[in-house]
């Protein structure tokens, strides 16, 4: 009988404790770490093993003359104070992040290659210098890059951590130019070209691969199946270009993009799709004088990287709002806002 008349004493306790231990999962649900600024429906492999790739964290470098790529090998190019990074896109396609720096410049390069995006990142976030690591999450199959100070975790295409301490913050990024080797080569005979064979491909433990079929989609968009895309992106929007349009000789195209006046460079024979910040400057294509592309209305000639390289203004740079070549079903199903030019 005296055990009867506690028991409701005991449920009420119990009663309490599971309240109270309800409050704290939502607590906890609640906090940076568990909180993400996409739908974790849309991330596979959520539960992944962080480094399942593992990035190359201290790359070596050689001499472009000792390089044994091919001219029509693809390649990324990286410029910051005279001095040309190239990173084979075969490397890329293995390791898909760079974690590296150019005297004091800390960047990284990351390769998605099931959207075969790539981008630069600044690695310096509030004065710490981060490394980036492959977390083995997609979004919508894009790459989820994780940075091993906080464990937070970006999207690269969004360009922004979508989980962690730092959520919500953008990811600052720089001109990176996809092309083949034989520019780079022509260009810039000084560049220095990533070396894999004295990166660990041990450590490699091999990639999350999916087939070399676009995904399907079913969304109503502008955008063409059978079309390529080169893109520009800010706050979650893209306005994108059709590759189909691209001449062999070097064309010039003025834009208003997110209310910034661009300028566009492209070429089907020096295979470069590149955006620059116009400002208040025109400019013409120049062909077949490599390592000048193009001229402005104030006299001034620049290379691929947008820096001018005649007497005037030499070495300052143009600004490139954030750009990338991605495979087409990417735009469709990462970005919301979605503006295509033709």
């Amino acid at each position: 009988m005296k055990n009867l008349r506690l028991l409701p004493i005991i449920l009420a306790i119990s009663l309490i404790s599971c309240s109270k231990q309800k409050n704290e999962l939502n607590s906890n649900t609640n906090s940076k770490h568990d909180s993400w600024l996409v739908d974790i429906n849309d991330i596979i492999h959520f539960n992944s093993e962080k480094d399942p790739i593992m990035s190359i964290d201290q790359p070596v470098f050689d001499y472009i003359a000792n390089s044994q790529l091919n001219d029509k090998d693809v390649v990324l190019a990286y410029y910051y104070n005279d001095v040309v990074h190239v990173y084979p896109m075969s490397v890329l396609e293995v390791h898909e992040i760079v974690n590296d720096s150019i005297d004091n410049n800390y960047f990284a390069i990351s390769h998605c290659p099931l959207t075969n995006s790539s981008l630069a990142w600044n690695r310096k976030i509030n004065g710490t210098i981060i490394s980036f690591g492959v977390s083995g999450k997609l979004y919508k199959e894009n790459l989820i890059p994780y940075d091993r100070n906080t464990g937070s975790h970006w999207s690269q295409m969004l360009s922004y951590c979508i989980n962690g301490e730092h959520i919500g913050h953008p990811a600052i990024t720089s001109q990176l130019v996809k092309t083949n080797f034989s520019t780079i080569k022509y260009s810039f005979p000084n560049a220095l070209v990533l070396n894999h064979e004295s990166c660990d491909s041990s450590v490699c433990i091999g990639g999350l691969k999916s087939s070399e079929d676009e995904p399907d989609d079913t969304s109503d968009s502008e955008v063409v199946d059978s079309e390529r895309y080169f893109g520009v992106v800010d706050n979650g929007r893209a306005t994108i270009f059709p590759l189909s349009q691209i001449t062999d000789i070097i064309s010039i195209e003025h834009f208003v993009v997110f209310q910034k006046k661009l300028v566009k460079v492209s070429s089907k024979d020096l295979n470069i799709n590149l955006v620059f910040n116009a400002g208040n400057k025109s400019f013409t294509a120049v062909n077949d004088s490599l390592p000048v592309i193009m001229k402005d209305n104030k006299g001034d000639y620049y290379n691929i990287f947008g820096v001018v390289i005649s007497d005037k203004n030499i070495g300052c740079q143009l600004q490139s709002p954030t750009s990338f070549y991605a495979h087409t079903f990417a735009w469709k199903n990462i970005y919301k806002s979605v503006k295509v030019i033709n």
